[in-house]
């Protein structure tokens, strides 16, 4: 499973629906592309439908490294992944989710729906808790995270959040501008 020729591995959460844009499926594949490309492994939730197929797709057609880790209880409703690069197969999703956070060394997120959420905040309060060290960048594609960027910036207002902890959620504009990001901190890991 090792691969020697990147330089680090990032967890990328997104749907596992194509949403009603054709630039949620299109952002996914070029976010694959893009972290293939500067050598970035990608762990993800290892289905073959929705966004997160594009981006396992974006990511193979590119050549790179994809790490797909899907439990067994979606056999029924999500069919996985058949040519990554490795499959994991774990029991239950919270297994899923431990087991991206041990694979990687940070988070991109794309637009999704409430698994995403639930794998942001839980890698976000992981940190919270010094469980985790890892930065998260979050693409804020045409605006949609946007309102959660307020949010966020609110509560740090109110004193319900530290600065410090804000600075881990990086929010990006574009796909360059994530993936510069993440390949600027697996640099600096070295």
């Amino acid at each position: 499973m090792e691969n020697k020729d990147i330089i680090g591995r990032v967890a990328v959460y997104l749907g596992s629906k194509a949403g009603n844009s054709p630039l949620f499926m299109e952002t996914a594949g070029k976010v694959g592309s893009a972290l293939a490309l500067n050598k970035i492994g990608v762990v993800y939730g290892g289905t073959c439908v929705g966004t997160m197929n594009a981006l396992a797709n974006g990511v193979l057609d590119a050549g790179g490294d994809v790490t797909g880790v899907i439990p067994e209880s979606f056999r029924t409703f999500e069919e996985s992944h058949q040519g990554l690069t490795t499959l994991i197969r774990v029991r239950e999703l919270p297994e899923r989710k431990q087991k991206m956070e041990e694979l990687s060394q940070a988070a991109i997120i794309l637009p999704g729906g409430y698994g995403t959420m639930d794998e942001l905040f839980e890698f976000a309060v992981n940190n919270q808790l010094k469980l985790l060290d890892r930065p998260i960048y979050v693409l804020n594609i045409e605006g949609f995270y946007a309102p959660l960027r307020d949010q966020i910036d609110i509560m740090v207002r109110h004193g319900l959040l530290t600065p410090e902890l804000r600075s881990m959620i990086i929010f990006c504009d574009t796909i360059e501008q994530a993936v510069v990001e993440a390949r600027a901190f697996f640099e600096k890991k070295k």
